[in-house]
């Protein structure tokens, strides 16, 4: 599959088998596994970080670029829905939704996610992602955001990677600290960690050259 003309920062697979890339080319294109070239091209201002397909209706998609804008796209309109800035101008370099996909969530450089209501994207709030001993200081970059798997039971919860080796799960309704998991490294990197389709497990890739799986 080619089309981009400048390194590709991340890729998103839907539930019907399409694929949205991202690059520093300023461009989100969408393909299906089936046709070689791509089918669509959302054009953005500067290099898209980020990108996400809807958990319920993949004909939409969540982008996030360092323009510091949240987008919502219309795949089968081929056009933007929503957007919103981030506060303070932080550079987005992670997207993710709520498993229900009510909501939406940017994470920034500067160690915060923040949430947003899906329709119309209007800021709902916020957390910041750093440790207990780093008061007064800013949080490491975001570097992927998860969402509990659709078919677990359970609490919904979101998974947060960042820059200070640490993988932090939330609990969503009250956006509180509910497990941190170390052992990898991460600190230069775009890595991020991810559910099994059970949520029984975490994996994570690492700096070190080794992948990390805890239950």
């Amino acid at each position: 599959y080619t089309g981009h003309t400048s390194d590709i920062l991340d890729i998103a697979w839907s539930k019907n088998n399409y694929i949205i890339s991202s690059s520093i080319d300023k461009t989100v294109r969408l393909w299906h596994i089936s046709q070689m070239t791509c089918l669509c091209l959302f054009q953005h201002q500067d290099f898209v970080t980020s990108i996400k397909f809807h958990p319920i209706d993949d004909r939409y998609i969540l982008t996030g670029c360092m323009d510091s804008k949240l987008r919502l796209w219309s795949i089968a309109e081929k056009k933007l829905i929503f957007w919103n800035e981030v506060s303070e101008k932080q550079m987005i370099t992670a997207v993710g939704f709520t498993r229900d996909g009510s909501m939406a969530m940017a994470g920034t450089y500067i160690g915060n996610v923040l949430f947003y209501e899906l329709e119309g994207l209007k800021y709902n709030t916020q957390i910041t992602v750093k440790s207990n001993h780093s008061k007064g200081t800013k949080g490491k970059k975001i570097t992927g955001i998860e969402s509990f798997p659709r078919v677990s039971s359970g609490d919904d919860k979101i998974l947060i990677t960042s820059n200070d080796s640490r993988i932090r799960m939330y609990q969503l309704l009250d956006k509180s600290l509910y497990r941190k998991y170390k052992g990898h490294t991460n600190r230069n990197c775009q890595i991020k960690a991810t559910f099994s389709e059970d949520g029984r497990y975490l994996i994570c890739g690492s700096e070190d050259k080794q992948v990390y799986i805890w239950n």
